[in-house]
């Protein structure tokens, strides 16, 4: 007798929390900090266990995703401390607020609040309470948080994969997938796998050079298949709208759909059409943005390396470069926190740090911008496709450009959010792809 891997994946998902809690300790995983652990495996599965990968082989264990927690040592923050107390921190003669990079007294603050008032391990705790997995998938380690839906077994349901970008993690959706989980509108709710993306949070840094969107949307269709879906939609914001697009592109069939809210392609209008006032507006916008505030993105794209290896000895150095990606792309007033809260932010941050992903995350720029030769595909995308154009989202065009390049089903226009919509508007983010997606399961 047989069980398929996603009756054992919803066997782990309900068995995951004991382990977690009460297994013992099998190794360590590398940790940015010397002699930090950074994940601890549960004991492997018994001979007779069922397997993830397929049907049962008797005596023979064949778990490849398996239970992960996060556990750093005090040591690791006791030298993140000292790092901090440490900082030189540059001379600012006169007030410069963000007009030509971080603003020195939000940062200050900030740091103040990290060193004194953030707890890591209250935040570790609340974060093993999901059930994470972690296994080979083409031969390097991926992990992933999976929640399983409530109304499990209503027709017609398939799994979401939420995506993130840079500078994010998979705890942007933190607060928004248990309300897809949970379901929204009466309507059952949605088996979700979240990874961390190749070189970021706890997957593996890649081994050699390549790690680009296309290569990443086909080791992120062998995740799912590896949990025993063969069907699924995907949801995607910044990076994880270029790798969720060229997943619609190399395996159509998979999925039910896609979900967007960030579009990076603005083609032209075909020839001979004027372009809307809207768009015109939009690409003048663009220029403006493209102009001031990717400099970040030349530098990844370019001169990743040389860049990190200060980010990864100062971890004001690496808050300071994140958090202006915050301000700067986000729907805020004049006071960030009344948009994020202090510990999202920091935890970010703590994704990067404490797990050295610094330079393996910022690569992706740099494996885009110099792809390997083949390794690059375009094309329209012929799956359904929604989009959600939040009002400060700089990379957010008009639907007119939009439908050049994808089969658009599903528009919405929020009133308000920018980059990080899961983080600033939980529940009208989450509204939004259960609606799209819950169209298309009906």
């Amino acid at each position: 007798m047989s069980i398929s891997r996603r009756e054992l994946l919803r066997s782990l998902l309900h068995t995951t929390g004991s382990l977690a809690v009460g297994g013992s300790v099998l190794g360590a995983l590398p940790a940015g900090r010397a002699g930090a652990r950074l994940l601890a495996q549960v004991p492997p599965p018994a001979p007779e266990t069922l397997s993830i990968a397929g049907t049962r082989e008797p005596s023979v264990p064949n778990v490849e995703m398996e239970p992960y927690r996060i556990d750093f040592p005090p040591a690791a923050i006791e030298d993140l401390h000292r790092r901090i107390d440490a900082t030189r921190w540059p001379e600012m003669p006169f007030e410069t607020g963000w007009e030509s990079g971080t603003n020195d007294a939000v940062l200050r603050e900030l740091v103040a609040y990290w060193r004194n008032d953030y707890d890591w391990f209250a935040v570790q705790e609340r974060l093993n309470q999901r059930t994470h997995l972690r296994g080979p998938i083409e031969g390097e380690q991926l992990h992933c948080v999976v929640y399983e839906g409530e109304g499990a077994d209503a027709p017609g349901r398939f799994p979401l994969l939420l995506l993130h970008g840079w500078p994010g993690s998979f705890h942007e959706f933190d607060a928004a997938a248990p309300r897809l989980a949970a379901g929204q509108g009466g309507a059952p709710g949605f088996d979700l796998v979240v990874p961390s993306l190749p070189g970021f949070a706890f997957s593996e840094a890649p081994r050699e050079r390549g790690m680009n969107p296309t290569r990443i949307a086909e080791r992120l269709h062998l995740l799912m298949g590896e949990l025993g879906f063969e069907r699924y939609g995907v949801q995607g914001g910044d990076w994880g709208s270029i790798i969720a697009t060229q997943m619609a592109r190399l395996h159509p069939e998979a999925l039910v759909g896609l979900h967007l809210n960030f579009v990076a392609s603005a083609p032209a209008p075909p020839d001979g059409v004027e372009p809307s006032a809207e768009e015109v507006a939009y690409r003048a916008a663009r220029a403006r943005f493209q102009g001031a505030e990717t400099g970040y993105s030349s530098i990844q794209g370019t001169r990743p390396q040389s860049l990190a290896y200060a980010q990864n000895d100062s971890p004001v150095g690496l808050l300071a470069w994140i958090l202006e990606k915050y301000w700067a792309w986000s729907d805020h007033g004049d006071d960030l926190w009344e948009t994020f809260s202090r510990d999202d932010i920091l935890t970010t941050v703590m994704l990067y740090w404490l797990p050295g992903r610094v330079l393996s995350s910022a690569r992706i720029y740099y494996e885009t911008s110099n792809p390997i030769p083949g390794t690059a595909i375009g094309g329209r995308v012929e799956v359904p496709t929604g989009y959600a154009r939040f009002p400060a989202e700089p990379w957010g065009p008009p639907r007119e450009v939009v439908e050049r390049t994808y089969n658009l089903v599903h528009y919405s226009e929020p009133e308000r959010g920018g980059h990080f919509p899961a983080l600033e508007r939980t529940m009208a983010w989450a509204e939004d792809v259960a609606r799209f997606f819950g169209g298309l399961r009906a």
